[in-house]
């Protein structure tokens, strides 16, 4: 019984199956009844003339080179590193900007603890302050020598002055006493020869030769007197004269004591502009206007002279350095100018110059290291960007189309028209050399003309044509 039930239970499905697989013959059958009686009903209707157009890709006849330039790569980099580096010992208390932010020329970035240079500074200032003291104190000695020479010269004109006025007093007394000894010693001589004759007494002889007598030694005691009043005075004189040199000789000591001083002075005024120079090391600032590059200090840290806070960049300017082939280095050379591509602007063609041109080429691999300048007005181009960099050996001269833009090696399909008149006209040209897929146009092409490089079928003469959307528009 169990056999005949499974039996039966298996013919079911298969029944079941049978009657499936008709249900979708049958619906697959009339599927192609319905998509045959369209062509059917195209086969029963005459035939239109078809006037379809052809997808072609178009381009723009240009100048252009068979041969692509060498194309050499290398990393941009600013066109000036800075790093910013402590001169003096410090903690770091401020430090204003990070990585990436843009810096001014003399713009504040960073300050050190400044307490024991602004110490410096006052006590600088303050033993300049002493010293001026002794700066005054040397002058007004030297005002006082000089007053004291100022007395002693008055004091030896005076000694001078009484020498000459006792020199003419004392010769017109001696002058008087030699008149009254020459008159006595005459009058006495008169009587003397009077009296011999008797004529006079002896007495009044006598006493005119006394007289006489002491005229002369009276004379003799004036110039005795008068050479020692004279030497007396010139004596004086010497010594004020004395006096005089010692004088000056003081004001001189106490000039080189006021110059010393000063001396003093002018060296502390250097040890003050020392300490405020090394106080304004400080605070740092900005030589340049450019980027931050890298931060290599942290708010906190005891820097040391020499420490390095801050890398800077200045980006007015970018370079890139190219190692080149000693094959190319002829026709490489400073101030030439070179086309640039940057993979971070694929859109954009720069241009940069020649800046430099290492005198040293690598030994095992012969390269040459260049480099290339090129403004940067907009600071849009960074550090460590790939570049591309070619150096064209001449312009271009001849037109350049692909091969694919060629019939029969001598005809090219110039494009008419717009939109749906668009067609092409078949035009002989000159062709020159070709390479790398491409064929120089020595004449029947025009610079500007658009012209089909490439077409999805053969075309010919007036041949309707749709732009692909890939192709420049007019």
């Amino acid at each position: 019984m169990l056999i005949v039930k499974r039996v039966k239970g298996f013919v079911r499905w298969q029944l079941l199956g049978g009657v499936t697989v008709l249900a979708l013959l049958g619906t697959l059958i009339s599927g192609c009844e319905n998509l045959w009686e369209p062509e059917a009903d195209a086969q029963s209707k005459p035939r239109q003339p078809q006037n379809r157009s052809i997808a072609v890709d178009a381009a723009e006849a240009g100048l252009g080179k068979l041969r692509q330039d060498i194309e050499y790569t290398g990393n941009t980099t600013p066109v000036r590193e800075v790093s910013l580096r402590s001169q003096v010992e410090g903690q770091l208390q401020q430090l204003n900007v990070d990585v990436g932010d843009e810096v001014k020329l003399g713009q504040i970035l960073a300050r050190l603890d400044d307490d024991l240079l602004l110490s410096a500074v006052n006590q600088a200032k303050a033993q300049k302050a002493a010293q001026r003291s002794q700066v005054v104190s040397a002058q007004s000695e030297v005002n006082d020598a000089r007053i004291k020479v100022e007395q002693a010269r008055l004091e030896l004109q005076q000694a001078s002055a009484d020498i000459t006025r006792l020199e003419a007093s004392l010769k017109a007394s001696i002058e008087q006493a030699r008149l009254e000894a020459q008159q006595t010693a005459a009058d006495a001589a008169r009587l003397r020869l009077l009296a011999n004759q008797g004529a006079i007494p002896e007495q009044q002889a006598e006493q005119a030769e006394t007289k006489a007598q002491q005229a002369q030694q009276s004379l003799l005691n004036q110039q005795a007197s008068a050479s020692q009043q004279i030497s007396q005075a010139k004596t004086r004189a010497q010594t004020n004269a004395q006096i005089l040199r010692s004088a000056q000789a003081q004001v001189a000591i106490e000039q080189q004591q006021v110059s010393a001083a000063q001396a003093e002075v002018d060296a502390q005024k250097a040890l003050i502009n020392q300490a405020k120079t090394r106080q304004s090391y400080a605070v740092l600032t900005s030589p340049v206007t450019g980027k931050v590059l890298q931060k290599s200090s942290e708010l906190g840290n005891l820097v040391q002279p020499g420490t390095e806070i801050l890398k800077l960049g200045d980006f007015s300017r970018v370079k890139i350095m190219v190692e080149v082939s000693e094959l190319q280095l002829s026709k490489i050379k400073i101030g030439q100018k070179v086309p640039i591509k940057l993979d971070a602007f694929p859109q954009e063609n720069f241009s940069g110059i020649v800046t430099r041109i290492s005198p040293a080429a690598d030994p095992t691999a012969r390269l040459v290291p260049i480099e290339i300048t090129l403004n940067n007005p907009d600071v849009k181009i960074g550090s460590g960007l790939l570049a591309r960099v070619s150096f064209p050996e001449d312009e271009p001269t001849k037109i350049v189309v692909p091969e694919t833009a060629l019939q029969d090696e001598s005809t090219v399909f110039i494009i008419k028209g717009e939109n749906q008149q668009t067609r092409v006209e078949a035009r002989s040209v000159v062709v020159g050399n070709k390479a790398n897929g491409q064929v120089e146009i020595l004449s029947g092409l025009s610079a500007g003309e658009r012209y089909v490089a490439r077409s999805s079928q053969p075309l010919k003469e007036g041949s309707p044509v749709r732009l692909s959307v890939l192709s420049p528009q007019k």
